[in-house]
């Protein structure tokens, strides 16, 4: 392998014109915990570097200079060249590969610049993950949503499960993959904010946006992740429906998603509802905490539905003026009652 690599100046392509492209593959060559903090939607990791040869290239960089580190990284990489080539020679051949580092430098340069001399139709992204970040942050701020409709109700009611049973859904709880709630990483594996925000727009664009796209009320926070501003603003001020459903069958709901999904969680939730001794006093937590450990999940959780999440919910819904309001005992019943209420025939309401 020739060591110019570096040297050479590859083809280059933009992030606009590789976003949402059928017949482009994403290459992302930056180390796995690179990747794992966020990505490009679809992109492929295929590191140059591990974790640990980054940090020590960046290491000789900052001590030595850029020479030095050029010439380890060559080291590096030549032991892995079989292995490298083998993963690309798992890609698509009929598609072009987009490359991209953190900030379109000499990771993506070499990598792109080398599988052209294997005979790859490959290009260099333009300014890397770096610009892609703030592109993306950018494409979200000039996003609008036309007729957003969002769904309220309290704690198991059921708003998640409705949602899946509509069209034209932006489920943002999905995205974030978090629930929004104390309880609401349980079974989850949380995204980055990074992440949540490439996979949203992605999701927008996908929506028909002169149809009603139907959204979970949420705080702007859920879990970790920050919803943007301009889409908050956008579903404070959309169409309010209320969702009401029994005690029980919220509890029931609440039992179902927490610890029927999730037999391996049992611990988790229980240290989690320890946590509510400043809210629902100790020996409240106490009688709780018996009924759990005695598998008492409905009783234990109408509690905490009623005495926790409900005064809050109670307290953060007082400025909203509800639409209408649909029964949520039956999920399928209430999606079509939803679906008829926003039918186009419907004119009255729109």
């Amino acid at each position: 392998m020739k060591k110019d690599l570096h040297q050479q100046t590859p083809p280059q392509i933009s992030i606009d014109a590789i976003w949402d492209r059928q017949d482009v593959t994403i290459i992302d060559v930056r180390s796995p915990n690179e990747f794992e903090a966020g990505t490009i939607p679809g992109a492929q990791n295929i590191p140059l570097l591990t974790d640990i040869e980054r940090s020590l290239i960046g290491t000789l960089y900052r001590q030595y200079g850029q020479q030095p580190a050029i010439e380890k990284g060559y080291k590096l990489f030549e032991p892995k060249i079989s292995t490298f080539l083998d993963q690309f020679n798992q890609l698509p051949k009929d598609k072009i590969l987009a490359v991209f580092c953190a900030r379109g430098g000499l990771r993506s340069q070499v990598i792109t610049s080398f599988l052209c001399t294997q005979g790859y139709t490959a290009m260099q992204m333009i300014g890397g993950y770096k610009d892609f970040r703030i592109w993306n942050l950018e494409k979200l701020d000039q996003f609008t949503l036309n007729h957003p409709v969002i769904l309220h109700g309290k704690t198991g009611v059921g708003k998640t499960l409705v949602l899946y049973q509509l069209d034209n859904t932006l489920d943002l709880e999905g995205l974030a993959q978090h629930r929004g709630s104390m309880f609401g990483a349980i079974g989850k594996r949380p995204v980055s904010q990074k992440s949540f925000d490439a996979a949203l727009l992605k999701r927008l664009e996908a929506l028909d946006n002169t149809r009603p796209v139907f959204i979970e009320g949420e705080s702007r926070k859920i879990g970790n992740i920050s919803l943007p501003a301009k889409l908050f603003g956008q579903m404070k001020t959309g169409r309010a429906i209320l969702l009401e459903a029994s005690i029980s069958k919220r509890a029931l709901r609440t039992v179902t998603e927490y610890i029927n999904k999730n037999p391996d969680s049992l611990r988790e939730i229980r240290e989690t509802i320890l946590k509510l001794t400043r809210d629902l006093g100790t020996k409240n937590v106490q009688n709780l905490i018996t009924d759990f450990d005695e598998q008492k999940y409905q009783s234990c959780f109408e509690y905490i539905l009623l005495n926790y999440y409900d005064r809050k919910y109670n307290f953060s819904m007082k400025s909203i003026q509800f639409e209408t309001t649909i029964s949520a005992e039956d999920i399928k019943q209430a999606a079509k009652d939803i679906t008829t209420y926003f039918s186009p025939a419907q004119t009255v309401h729109l």
